[in-house]
């Protein structure tokens, strides 16, 4: 399985018993990695697994320990090859905050989840962001959406920004949770639900560093700094789409 996940499937098999989807739904897994929670979800549920992963490299590690596994290279902002209301389930463990446009992705997903398909996030967030932190936060994401553009000026420049740019919901490869649920909400999830799930984090660090593993390989995205003065938590999240 892999070693950049905390809680191993003790948070996966939570979140499953939060969705509980019939035996044989389909789910899509963005990030899927060598396919490890893919396994664990059609041995343990019974559910028809697809995942999607950028990196090439890992996805032929995963194919060839099992070839069965139904995993290919793909990009969570950017799901056409598959169709709407294609999946009962969608999940992203501990990979949004690795996503270039975190909005773009939760849209992606809603769009293809069947209606009353299931959507699960697990992920570092900053717990108890100071006020003044999400005002700046909020004020430089609008900043940046309403930024107009001269002609011609949206060339390759103009993508590097759009995908560098600012969103009231993240930080440094962590969330804001009261953003993050706004945001879901606006995109027309219903019945969010979300716990802190740091203890897990926290017995994570502690076997990677008695592992002899640096900091910087603790964390799913080393994003956390020790200066920091922000407290670093971990979370799990469960969402549905409208009938």
């Amino acid at each position: 399985m892999s070693n950049l996940k905390p809680g191993e499937f003790r948070i996966t098999k939570k979140a499953m018993e939060k969705w509980d989807l019939p035996k044989g739904a389909a789910v899509l897994d963005i990030g899927c990695g060598r396919g490890e929670s893919l396994e664990y979800l059609e041995k343990e549920f019974g559910y028809q697994g697809s995942g999607i992963d950028l990196s090439m490299v890992i996805i032929k590690e995963g194919k060839t320990r099992n070839p069965n596994l139904n995993i290919k290279y793909g990009d969570g902002e950017f799901l056409d090859d598959f169709s709407s209301f294609s999946f009962d389930g969608v999940m992203m463990e501990c990979v949004l905050s690795l996503i270039n446009i975190p909005d773009e992705a939760l849209h992606e997903a809603y769009c293809v989840l069947k209606k009353g398909g299931k959507l699960f996030i697990s992920d570092l967030y900053i717990k108890n962001p100071e006020p003044e932190f999400l005002k700046v936060l909020a004020f430089e994401a609008e900043r940046q959406r309403s930024k107009p553009h001269k002609e011609g000026e949206c060339g390759d420049d103009c993508a590097e920004e759009h995908k560098n740019r600012a969103v009231d919901f993240r930080s440094g490869g962590r969330f804001l949770m009261e953003p993050l649920l706004a945001q879901l909400e606006e995109i027309g999830y219903i019945n969010i639900y979300w716990e802190d799930c740091s203890r897990e984090l926290d017995t994570f660090v502690a076997e990677k560093i008695m592992n002899g593993d640096g900091l910087e390989q603790c964390f799913c995205n080393g994003a956390l700094d020790p200066k920091d003065k922000h407290k670093t938590g971990y979370f799990m999240l469960t969402a549905e789409k409208a009938r």
